[in-house]
């Protein structure tokens, strides 16, 4: 009998060491799976002429086009005069404005393969807070050259992305090649506060200017350095995430800051962010995130290639590590910021109303209604109400299969080091593209510098400035994107 049960022991060992050889082996498997590669074309011998470009960045950023206050129509918009002057008019190409601020340009590709593309960039920028001004290295509208940098507002977001394509296209002609299709530069006049009167204006009254786009392609994101070391991601958002203001508020009794209650209105407001500021909503890996895992798993060390292609096993851990930084985190949930906080007129009245404002960025496939629930949760008190303030809606996610992303990805991997690595992902901004997005028009973004974490802070921050290098190189990128795409 003591024979059997031993003999029953060993056959279960035996199993288990079969399984768990069986188990390792398809992790090892699925690790060194084949890797997708873009078709590279023939790399094009450009000459950028990167000093002009610095110098007109220069003098676009020395035009100050906060908004708010925006940019208005009447006088009309000194930029628009500047860009037709400098390069429309020389580079012989169509130029029309919209609305009295909106600026589209045509170059005409002669025999085309089907509908243009557009490309998309934008002329207003955020402003720049008066008690921040004395923190920049030089004046946010002095459009410095200084240190091998072109610095201000918009040098990255989004006026430098104009001059390149521009740039592009002189190189491109100088070089005597044309574009694979008609290509249109679209530059709208209020991104940052919507788009819904520049890039949706044209769509909702001037579409059939366009002619049926191909394809787009907008801001969104920016070539990595820092995400995996020893590589530079190429990473090309096909999505992006869902942009909502929602307001918090109390309502309650003024009364005098020398006999404060403990339910005024800014006491209740400061203890539910408090209790928000705990909250973290669930991880979801979406099929385009799943993608660009797969991608750069390649470059990873085998450990974790090993974790990061197995995901039904190790998603906890994957899920884990993407969450210690914010960038990554915004890929896999959906956020919630405190943007503003609004209460009181004087230091010695406790005031009746208190204020915040929350902007939260959804995944594309989020259901706000739940989110929302979720947030009234967290806090838990009755007094505190919630209103949705702004909704930009759900937008779709552009395929990753098919000759628009296929031959965008060729002509990206072809203007990079072969070592570059070209990977779809859901941007955690909100752009422009959305409109065209809605329309089923495959859409995508990226600006074609590449910026590590600290050049990434500075967009919308203090000391924003593109480097003549990346200028150059966007350039080029742009160059291939128009002949190839």
């Amino acid at each position: 009998m003591a024979r059997r049960k031993r003999g029953n022991w060993k056959k279960i060992g035996v199993g288990l060491g079969a399984g768990l050889l069986v188990l390792l082996a398809v992790l090892v498997v699925r690790a060194l799976g084949g890797d997708e590669v873009p078709t590279r074309r023939e790399p094009l011998g450009l000459e950028i002429d990167t000093e002009r470009a610095a110098q007109r960045l220069s003098a676009y950023i020395q035009l100050d086009t906060s908004t708010p206050p925006g940019i208005g129509r009447d006088p009309r918009p000194p930029h628009l005069d500047m860009l037709i002057a400098d390069y429309a008019e020389p580079l012989g190409l169509e130029a029309a404005v919209y609305e009295g601020r909106i600026l589209l340009l045509r170059w005409r590709a002669g025999t085309t393969e089907g509908g243009p593309i557009v490309l998309l960039s934008h002329a207003d920028v955020v402003p720049v807070a008066e008690d921040e001004l004395e923190r920049w290295t030089h004046a946010p509208f002095g459009g410095v050259i200084d240190d091998g940098y072109v610095w201000g507002r918009g040098a990255i977001d989004d006026k430098g992305a104009t001059i390149a394509q521009l740039e592009a296209i002189a190189a491109l002609q100088a070089a005597g090649l044309t574009p694979r299709r008609d290509v249109f530069l679209l530059i709208s006049p209020d991104e940052e506060i919507g788009g819904a009167e520049g890039a949706g204006a044209v769509l909702a009254r001037h579409a059939h200017r366009l002619e049926e786009p191909w394809a787009v392609l907008d801001e969104g994101t920016f070539v990595a350095p820092d995400f995996v070391a020893g590589t530079t991601i190429v990473p090309v958002a096909v999505g992006e995430k869902r942009f909502v203001t929602v307001e918090v508020s109390v309502n309650g009794e003024a009364g005098h800051s020398s006999m404060p209650e403990p339910n005024a209105a800014p006491a209740v407001l400061t203890t539910a962010l408090a209790r928000l500021h705990e909250l973290e909503l669930e991880a979801r890996f979406l099929p385009a995130t799943d993608a660009f895992l797969d991608r750069i798993s390649s470059r990873a060390s085998f450990g974790e290639r090993i974790a990061l292609r197995n995901r039904w096993l190790f998603g906890g851990a994957v899920e884990s590590m993407l969450s210690q930084r914010p960038a990554s985190n915004a890929m896999i949930r959906d956020t919630i910021a405190l943007t503003m906080l609004r209460a009181g007129v004087k230091d010695n009245v406790v005031p009746a109303r208190a204020v915040a404002t929350l902007n939260l960025r959804l995944l594309p496939d989020s259901d706000l209604p739940a989110i929302l629930r979720a947030i009234e949760g967290a806090i838990d008190d009755p007094r505190v109400q919630l209103a949705v303030t702004v909704d930009n809606g759900a937008s779709p996610v552009s395929p990753t299969e098919g000759e628009p992303w296929e031959r965008l990805a060729a002509a990206l991997a072809t203007a990079f080091d072969e070592d570059a690595l070209v990977a779809p992902m859901i941007t955690p901004g909100t752009m422009d593209a959305r409109y065209f997005a809605r329309r089923g028009i495959p859409t995508y973004r990226l600006v074609p510098f590449t910026l590590d974490a600290n050049e990434r802070g500075r967009v919308h921050g203090i000391d924003e400035r593109v480097s003549l290098e990346n200028l150059e190189q966007a350039a080029r990128v742009y160059a291939h994107v128009m002949r190839y795409w």
